[in-house]
């Protein structure tokens, strides 16, 4: 009957584990590490050929404190045992056992995507998945719904790895830890058994006043989010760092402002996908777009969308995608520019590479994936055609300044997560940057409504709505700027989770490179000296922040005269500066005014 009752009980704690042949060796270096108290089942799928007589098991009893067992049809699941899973068979997770089966079709097998997912739906919270060394990129779809989940991802460093392929294939935005094989199981241990459980209740308030900090300097406020998914998320942070308290956490952040970043990271989690919400991209598709390439053709001008936060980019590249269909091939790139960026540089980095799994392709029509993307060995890379549409950059939107003449702003479940005076940031940054008329589209739970005088509502269902009425003044440098009650303090650098070594490239191919900014405009805003663009008008077509506060310029600047809006300077010696610029052979020194 104990026996009876042990197999139905669900053990508070899983740990899914997946790697290929070539991860031999740092099972065995995870496996070594568990001490003999380990208080949760572990589940190992490993890729072999169906044709080859798997030693695993017999390899980690050699090496393990814990017993090991091969499972050959279902076990009940059972803490402080490993579970091995043939290689002829995939995998499946119950409440309260691992099951093999037997399947036809491609791909390697045991599938760590099944197992991960399966091993989410039940777990959820209480899943730790972990990726090591392996070819390909089975588990990144997976470790995706461990995420989305609220479970925790681990991923071996690729720098320690024999085949970095599988640690490599999954999104910064979706790995938790990234550690060495060995570290992976005393990590394990320590997360299970609440060694960094935070807080107890004297630290309540530290927490609290931690989270205020946060929202100063990076105007996002997690004080609404709920106590026990802050505590949770907090802990991996604590445990990637070794920081066993609270108050040891906080005095390693201020002395690595670097994890700053990564905390807040870990808080805000983006699980992204192609075509996420079809209906959203279907009215793009048909009544959006094609006004705006239309408008675009009219002018005989350039269209310039921006996709702003991003995260690895699937978003970005779905709206690509259906422009280059509308457009046709008979236009080719050049009138065609997509502005994507984020806060997180190694979820822009991910993005840029353009590859990604199988599996994150599953809402991509047949057609565009065999129009936009090559296949290599399980992955799917964009090609350089669609590629070359869209510039990937760091932007943060409450310090960076606008993209001028924007026709289309795609920013969706973001300002979520802002504060009130961050959102209104936003809003006046997108407000300014779009032509008149032209198009913001935000997520399902958000509004625009802290600076509703500026938009009118083109779909209220879909979120779509139109810039109107005056264009807006230029937004703050600084979100802290427009806090009162938070003294400015410069921001942290806006750096992700460590990003390892770009992929080497695969034969007969050229690594992906960041593809450069074609016009001045792509580069000036982030130059530190002042420099305007100008048209023969002397009509303004860019100008950065650091030139407007030379020139005295604090309102709506681009399409106006750029000789009557300078402040401080005789219009007399700037017009005739212009003219010489625009006439070398007459050009002499120019004094200073």
């Amino acid at each position: 009957m104990e026996n009876e009752a042990t197999a139905d009980k669900r053990p508070s704690y899983l740990v899914v584990v997946g790697a290929s042949a070539g991860g031999i060796e740092a099972l065995s270096a995870l496996t070594t590490a568990l001490p003999p108290d380990f208080p949760a089942p572990i589940v190992i799928a490993q890729h072999l050929s169906p044709h080859r007589v798997s030693s695993l098991a017999e390899i980690l009893s050699r090496r393990t404190q814990l017993p090991v067992r091969t499972v050959t049809a279902q076990e009940p699941l059972e803490p402080g045992v490993i579970f091995v899973v043939p290689p002829d068979r995939d995998v499946m997770i119950t409440d309260h056992e691992v099951q093999v089966r037997h399947e036809d079709g491609v791909g390697p097998r045991p599938s760590v995507d099944l197992l991960f997912r399966s091993a989410a739906e039940v777990f959820g919270e209480e899943l730790i998945a972990v990726i090591l060394s392996g070819s390909g990129s089975d588990g990144a779809a997976g470790a995706r719904e461990v995420k989305a989940a609220g479970g925790t991802v681990i991923v071996q460093n690729p720098d320690s790895a024999s085949f970095p392929g599988m640690p490599l294939s999954l999104a910064p935005s979706i790995v938790d830890i990234m550690a060495n094989p060995e570290r992976i199981g005393p990590l394990l241990h320590d997360l299970i058994t609440g060694r960094y459980t935070v807080p107890v209740p004297a630290e309540i308030s530290q927490l609290r006043g931690f989270l205020e900090q946060l929202r100063e300097e990076s105007g996002i406020d997690f004080s609404t989010y709920k106590q026990p998914t802050i505590q949770r998320r907090l802990q991996r942070r604590m445990a990637a760092t070794s920081q066993a308290t609270l108050t040891d956490y906080v005095r390693y952040v201020r002395r690595n402002p670097d994890e700053r970043q990564r905390l807040i990271a870990s808080f805000l989690i983006k699980v992204t996908e192609f075509f996420r919400d079809p209906e959203l991209f279907t009215y793009l598709r048909e009544q959006v777009l094609p006004e705006l390439i239309a408008a675009a053709r009219q002018r005989g001008g350039e269209l310039r969308l921006w996709s702003a936060g991003c995260a690895t980019g699937e978003e970005a590249y779905s709206l690509a995608m259906l422009v280059a269909d509308l457009i046709g091939e008979d236009e080719g790139d050049a009138n065609v520019r997509i502005f994507a960026t984020d806060l997180d540089g190694a979820a822009v980095n991910f993005a840029r590479q353009g590859i990604y799994p199988e599996r994150a392709l599953a809402a991509v029509p047949a057609a565009m994936v065999e129009r936009y993307f090559t296949e290599h060995h399980g992955d799917f890379e964009v090609k350089k055609n669609l590629r070359g549409l869209l510039v990937f950059g760091e932007h943060d939107l409450g310090q960076r300044a606008p993209f001028p003449r924007i026709d289309l702003v795609l920013c969706r479940n973001v300002l979520i997560y802002f504060t009130a005076a961050l959102q209104r940031r936003a809003l006046q940054l997108f407000a300014f940057s779009l032509r008149a008329s032209g198009y913001l589209v935000l997520g399902k739970s958000e509004s625009i409504s802290p600076l509703a005088d500026f938009f009118s509502v083109d779909q209220a269902r879909l979120k779509v709505f139109r810039r109107a009425g005056d264009r807006a003044t230029f937004p703050s440098t600084r979100i802290t700027d427009a806090i009162p009650t938070a003294p400015p303090r410069p921001l942290p650098p806006r750096v992700g989770l460590p990003v390892p070594s770009p992929r080497p490239s695969r034969a007969g191919r050229d690594p992906v490179r960041p593809r450069p900014a074609l016009r001045a405009d792509d580069l000036l805003l982030a130059l530190p000296m002042g420099v305007v663009v100008v048209d023969r008008e002397y009509d303004i077509q860019s100008i950065n922040a650091t030139a407007r506060r030379i020139f005295g310029i604090h309102s709506s600047a681009i399409d106006r005269d750029f000789i009557h809006l300078v402040q401080h300077f005789p219009a007399t010696v700037l017009r005739r500066a212009l003219d010489r610029a625009e006439r070398p052979d007459l050009c002499e020194p120019i004094r200073a005014v």
